[in-house]
């Protein structure tokens, strides 16, 4: 439990990809910038009581064919107070054994350390060089708790664009916080 966790919340895949589509994305643009991701008001979401402490955008993850992202860790704002470190995933499409979600840590366990780069909205993990591959996760239908803060990388060996959502928990909230709220509302199983 310490970077994923997959929760009993129920979602209509088909109305996040519609959602998508809606927002006609200039996918050869995102591909030609190296884009793979982008914010939009949730509108007409709507997933349950979970939503009192998500934020009120949510990221569209596409990642194109044979393609993949490089170790990183997400949720740096532009500034310390709007930095967040959960959010819920939910695999929208192609989101099968092909796609892979690598955590990477410190073989020794010690605490993640970064720089915050307020200016550039970006958070610099110091000691990269040192991580190790500790998990490996295969999104399919389920939504999982997702440790942004912790180092990831992703890659894409299928023949199609992978799609997915990822709703952030608003900043201040810690992995604690979320774990606890997903178990009050009986999104996690003990």
């Amino acid at each position: 439990m310490k970077y994923i966790v997959e929760l009993n919340l129920d979602y209509d895949k088909n109305q996040f990809l519609e959602f998508i589509n809606k927002k006609n994305l200039d996918y050869e643009f995102m591909a030609e910038k190296k884009k793979w991701f982008k914010n939009f008001a949730i509108e007409e979401l709507d997933i349950g009581p979970i939503m009192n402490y998500l934020n009120d955008v949510v990221l569209v993850m596409r990642l194109l064919p044979k393609q993949q992202v490089r170790i990183h860790a997400d949720g740096a704002g532009t500034r310390l107070d709007n930095t967040y470190n959960v959010s819920i995933n939910f695999p929208v499409k192609n989101c099968t054994e092909k796609t892979k979600t690598h955590f990477w840590d410190f073989e020794d366990n010690r605490p993640i350390k970064y720089i915050h780069h307020e200016k550039y909205g970006a958070r610099e993990i110091i000691d990269k060089d040192q991580l190790v591959l500790k998990q490996t996760y295969i999104f399919k239908d389920k939504p999982v708790l997702f440790r942004n803060e912790y180092p990831h990388s992703v890659e894409n060996d299928c023949n199609d664009s992978r799609l997915m959502l990822s709703w952030r928990f608003k900043p201040g909230y810690s992995w604690n916080d979320a774990i606890k709220i997903c178990k009050d509302l009986n999104y996690i199983n003990d």
